[in-house]
């Protein structure tokens, strides 16, 4: 199979043979590491004048789309804690009525 398949993720960590599902632990920290890089040197080159001005051009949308991968790492990482507080949050209340004394 091609390394090229539609389920890379951006750095490669993860290629081919969708139906085993991702990999380790360690391949997102590694996807999470690369991408905070990739976004820091990008912010970089924007914010310092070290280069000229045309990187710029390309700079920010790879920051842009580093961010939003991030971004979306998180939220995804984030939903099964968000969805395990939401199961354990009383959605009802019971009401306990008095009963008399008989």
């Amino acid at each position: 199979m091609s390394a090229l398949t539609p389920d890379c993720d951006p750095d490669m960590s993860h290629c081919g043979q969708p139906w085993q599902g991702k990999s380790g632990p360690g391949a997102t920290v590694l996807s999470v590491a690369v991408l905070f890089t990739i976004l820091g040197v990008s912010l970089a080159v924007v914010a310092t004048r070290a280069v000229s001005d045309a990187f710029d051009f390309a700079a920010v949308p790879i920051a842009l789309l580093a961010a939003v991968s991030l971004v979306r790492r998180v939220a995804r990482s984030a939903a099964p804690g968000a969805k395990a507080l939401a199961a354990r949050v009383p959605t009802s209340v019971a009401v306990r009525r008095s009963q008399t004394a008989g």
